[in-house]
Order: C-alpha cells, then sequence, then structure tokens
C-alpha cells in the first residue's frame, strides 16, 4: 500500500506511462542518451524538486536530491553510496549515473529507509500514535496528548507535517487547555492546584494554590482568568485570576451535575446544560432489592443561563423540552444559545434560544447534525445526509450552511479553534486539511 502511494506521485508528477519498483541495472549513462527530468513532490509537507531519469520504462530520482529534502546523510565511498536516516542505513551500489549523479528507483530506496507516506505525502517524521485529545494552539500548531504507563503525555505537533516535540509528562492532571491568543496552556493537577505553561519558552509556573476541584476548565476571552465547575458534582460555577490566583465564585445556586460550561466574550455571561438524576422509589436501602424503582421523569437535559451582572442573581432555564441537548455555545455577547437537539429518532439538528426572550428557533435541521463548534461568528457543523457526511460553516443569522469539506463516515469528531482553525479525528487518527483534502499525521 506504501508503496502504490509513491509510484502513483511519481506517476501523477511526470506523467508517466508506467512506473514500476524494480531497481535498474549499475550503468553510467550520458547526457545525450537520457534525458534529465525534474518533479516537485511534498516531503515532510514542503515542496522538494526531485531530478529524474526514465530508465526503459523505470522512473529513477536522485539520490542525492531524495537525501537533502528528507535530511538524511549522504557518504560515497568508492562506487558505495550509503545514505542513513535516524537508524536506518541503505547502501547503493548498483545506482544508475548520469553525469555524476546517482539515480535509484525510489520506492524500494524511501521504504528501506523507513519512510512514510500519507495521502500522496513523503515523510520522515515519527507520527505520534494512540492520540486521546487534541486542541489547537494557533493555525500551523496543535497540541495532542496520549496516556502512557506513566500517566500523560502531551506533545506540540506541527499541523502540516505531523513533526512532534514532548511538551509535558505528568500524572493525575487535567487535559491541557489553550488560551485564545495561543501564547500559553493551562493544567489542574490532582490536588486542584493550577500551572500555566509558556508555550514559547516550554516553562511552567503555579498559578494557583486553591486545592479545589476544577472541572471543564477555559480560559476567559482576553486570557486572564479561567472559568470551571467546582467540586465534585460541578455544583458551583467559579473564576480563577491569574494575575494572583484568587478564586471567585460566579454561581452558586447548590444545584450539582452541571456540564458544558460556555461563557460569553466579556466574562459575565454564562450557560450551561443541566443534568437531573433520576429519582429512586420503593426500598433505596437496598438497590438489589427487586422493589427498588428509578423515576427519570423531569430528569431531560435542559440548557440555563446566568448573568452575573444582574441584580436579582438567579440563573434562568432555557429550555423544557425532552429532547437531548449537546454542544451548547454561547453567541460572544449573551444574547443566544445554540446547541445541538435530537429528537427521538436520534437526528441531530441546531436549535437556538434567546437570553433575554426566551424565544427558541430552529437554526438548521437540513442534515443530521454530528458536532457543533462556535467559531468567528460562524457555527461549525460536522453533519451527515445519506452516505455523504460533511463539514459546513453556519451563519446562524440566515440558516445558511456553506459546505467546507466532504468527509467520509469515518470522521467521528471536529477539533476547532475558536479562530476557525479545523481538524479531525478519523478512524482514530488525527487529520488536517491539506490543499482541501484531510491528511493525517498520527497514527
Amino acid at each position: 500500500m506504501k508503496k502504490a502511494v509513491v509510484i502513483s506521485v511519481l506517476a501523477t508528477a511526470i506523467g508517466a506511462a508506467a512506473v514500476t519498483p524494480v531497481m535498474a541495472q549499475s550503468a553510467v549513462q550520458s547526457a545525450q542518451a537520457v534525458q534529465i527530468g525534474s518533479i516537485t513532490v511534498s516531503v515532510n509537507g514542503q515542496p522538494a524538486a526531485i531530478r529524474t531519469i526514465d530508465a526503459q520504462g523505470v522512473t529513477l530520482a536522485s539520490v542525492r536530491d531524495l537525501a537533502k529534502a528528507l535530511e538524511a546523510s549522504l557518504n560515497v565511498t568508492g562506487s558505495t553510496i550509503t545514505v542513513q536516516l535516524n537508524h536506518n542505513v541503505v547502501n547503493l551500489s548498483d545506482a544508475v549515473t548520469v553525469n555524476g549523479t546517482a539515480f535509484v528507483e525510489p520506492v524500494s530506496f524511501l521504504t528501506k529507509l523507513g519512510v512514510g507516506y500519507s495521502n500522496g505525502n513523503i515523510t520522515s517524521i515519527k507520527f505520534l500514535e494512540n492520540v486521546d485529545q487534541v486542541t489547537w494552539v494557533n493555525a500551523s500548531k496543535l497540541i495532542a496528548s496520549k496516556t502512557v504507563d506513566t500517566g500523560r503525555e502531551d506533545y506540540l505537533v506541527d499541523a502540516a507535517t505531523g513533526k512532534n516535540e514532548l511538551l509535558l509528562t505528568s500524572s493525575d492532571t487535567s487535559e491541557l487547555i489553550v488560551s485564545p491568543d495561543g501564547s500559553k496552556a493551562a493544567y489542574s493537577e490532582a490536588d486542584g492546584t493550577v500551572n500555566v505553561i509558556d508555550l514559547s519558552t516550554k516553562q511552567s509556573t503555579k498559578v494557583s494554590t486553591d486545592t479545589s476541584i476544577k472541572n471543564e476548565m477555559q480560559f476567559s476571552a482576553d486570557g486572564s482568568s479561567i472559568f470551571f465547575f467546582q467540586g465534585d458534582k460541578n455544583s458551583v460555577i467559579c473564576k480563577l485570576s491569574l494575575a494572583d490566583g484568587a478564586v471567585t465564585k460566579v454561581l452558586e445556586d447548590k444545584v450539582d451535575y452541571k456540564a458544558n460550561l460556555t461563557v460569553s466574550a466579556d466574562g459575565t455571561k454564562v450557560a450551561y446544560l443541566l443534568i437531573k438524576q433520576p429519582v429512586v422509589t420503593g426500598d433505596s436501602t437496598d438497590v438489589d432489592k427487586d422493589d427498588v424503582n428509578i423515576d427519570p421523569t423531569g430528569t431531560e437535559t435542559q440548557a440555563y443561563f446566568y448573568d452575573s451582572a444582574k441584580s436579582d442573581n438567579k440563573p434562568v432555564q432555557l429550555t423544557k423540552d425532552t429532547s437531548d441537548k449537546a454542544f451548547l455555545e454561547l453567541s460572544a455577547d449573551g444574547s443566544k444559545a445554540y446547541f445541538v437537539s435530537i429528537n427521538d429518532d436520534a437526528v441531530g439538528s441546531v436549535a437556538s434560544v434567546d437570553t433575554a426572550t426566551l424565544a427558541a428557533a430552529s437554526v438548521y435541521s437540513a442534515e443530521d447534525v454530528y458536532q457543533l463548534n462556535q467559531a468567528e461568528g460562524k457555527l461549525i457543523l460536522l453533519t451527515a445526509k445519506g452516505e455523504a457526511n460533511s463539514i459546513s460553516a453556519l451563519d446562524p443569522a440566515t440558516g445558511t450552511a456553506s459546505k467546507l469539506y466532504g468527509v467520509s463516515d469515518n470522521v467521528t469528531e471536529l477539533i476547532v479553534s475558536g479562530k476557525g482553525d479545523i481538524a479531525a479525528i478519523s478512524s482514530g487518527q488525527l487529520a488536517v486539511p491539506v490543499n482541501g483534502k484531510f491528511t493525517t499525521i498520527t497514527r
């Protein structure tokens, strides 16, 4: 499969009728007998010009050009050429030489060097494997995290190439969150204290010694504070100031099991989903008995809104219907709440509620909505219609969706930054759009 990809790339680039992975016999050719051409291929995300020749219908590529593009070492001893990339060493004694330039069949050569391929891209980078969680840093970089025996490893990943470097090794810590400007990331320790990492220097600083449980942490729009649910039941909404480490309560209404926290741009308004627990009836002292009943009446997930600037200091229930709800988003000014409403047939649509008037509206139902994220005033949707899946940008004011990408049904999750950068999890691998097509950058 890997060979077929590279053969296809080279054949497409030079328009060859046939390219076969057969090593040509050693020979010295004259410039008059052989025409030297050039193709451009993607190597580690960068365009690279590779000289080529056609030797009896077999496309050969310059050893020196491939080695240079891959940043591999090249040494010549007598008639033997040695190329080394990481721990892989290839000795060539049967290359075709034209005017002092050695050419080899590229597929076999690259395979021996341990080079990887993905959707027509040649890469020598060792991709991360089994990534668990991903978040954008900026338009060119992401943080990818994976579980290891000692806890978790977080890596900075180049979005174009998949090149990665270890950022943090930790144990019993929360997922990393990234500030809107991409300058820093934060996480909480097992004891509840919070650290911030400067992503340019990779230096970590403890910014709060508060030991309360912190869930669903997220930066404020200006990056000066962190909002979170406090307690093991997400009972309280709090704000942590990065300047002095002080924790203040935004909402304490003694109601448990809040989830999906979303905050307005000015930090004064919040929305969240409330998950009520079912009522246990009968003999609740022994749940093993047959007469124990669980009554789910009134436990449907509902959306709530709270404006901390108002004097009445009470949260407002935005929804009361029985549909399931997910992916709650609050508009930047806090005037509208958007979410995916899932009906009894498990079909999702986009709904909205005006936080002032409580007027509800259906925003988009043309396709089955799997996921919703907000970016730059648009709603980014992962949808399905028949056998086709799509990523679209929805204008919430008009309900008009503009298709951005067509994707396979292997795409199960989107990773969307506040500025609209999009990545996807496809068949368990991280993929990013390159020239309009998603390319995997993890394994």
